[in-house]
This record gives structure tokens, C-alpha cells and sequence, in this order.
């Protein structure tokens, strides 16, 4: 008995923890440089960019019910192929860097769950 409650304390404070989009949208300044976690569906096809040696970042949208926000997500080239696609749905643990345009950019530090969609 005792575990089942430590069990739902611990998933009950963990989902406190995500953020929605808009959260850090609309006040970016509060986050910057911050670690947060967000949910939310990859709206579109990401795109593997090379970097150095076997380096390279994949680049992504990720979108829940209040906004969306760009994500980047640093991965091994060999690995890369085929990590993310469009409609699937992740948890990551991210830092927020502010862009100059102002909105912002996710950079990926763990990914924390990610469900693939039936097709």
C-alpha cells in the first residue's frame, strides 16, 4: 500500500513539472537558459543536419494545444536516420534559448518519452 502511494506521488509531482508551450512563449525571459520539460506532438518532418566528426542535430517542431516552439536535439550521425517523425509524440527535457527573433529555441538535453502514432 505504502508503495502504490509513493508510486502516484512521484508521477503526480513529475507531471507538474511539463510546461505547455504557450507557458514559455509568452514569457521566454523567465526560462532563458532554464531546463523544462515539454509535451507535445513533432509537427513536422526534422530535418538531420552533420555538425563535426559524428555529431550532427536533429532539427524539430514540437507543438501542444497552446503553441509551438523549434527544438533541436543533438544526436550521433550513425544513430540519426529515422529518430523522429512527424505526428510523434515526446517529452524532452530541454533548455530554452532565446533567438533573436524572439521566440526561442529548445535545446534537446535528454528525451524523455517518445510514442509513435498508429499509422
Amino acid at each position: 500500500m505504502v508503495l502504490a502511494i509513493s508510486l502516484f506521488a512521484a508521477t503526480f509531482s513529475w507531471a507538474g513539472n511539463v510546461l505547455q508551450i504557450g507557458s514559455l512563449l509568452a514569457k521566454p525571459e523567465l526560462y532563458q537558459l532554464e531546463t523544462v520539460r515539454v509535451t507535445g506532438v513533432v509537427s513536422d518532418n526534422p530535418r538531420v543536419r552533420h555538425i563535426k566528426g559524428n555529431k550532427c542535430a536533429e532539427f524539430f517542431t514540437v507543438k501542444d494545444e497552446t503553441g509551438s516552439i523549434r527544438a533541436v536535439h543533438g544526436v550521433r550521425c550513425s544513430g540519426a536516420v529515422g529518430l523522429l517523425r512527424k505526428r510523434d509524440t515526446v517529452t524532452v527535457e530541454a533548455r530554452l534559448e532565446r533567438t533573436a527573433g524572439g521566440a526561442g529555441l529548445l535545446n534537446v538535453q535528454s528525451m524523455l518519452a517518445k510514442v509513435v502514432p498508429y499509422p
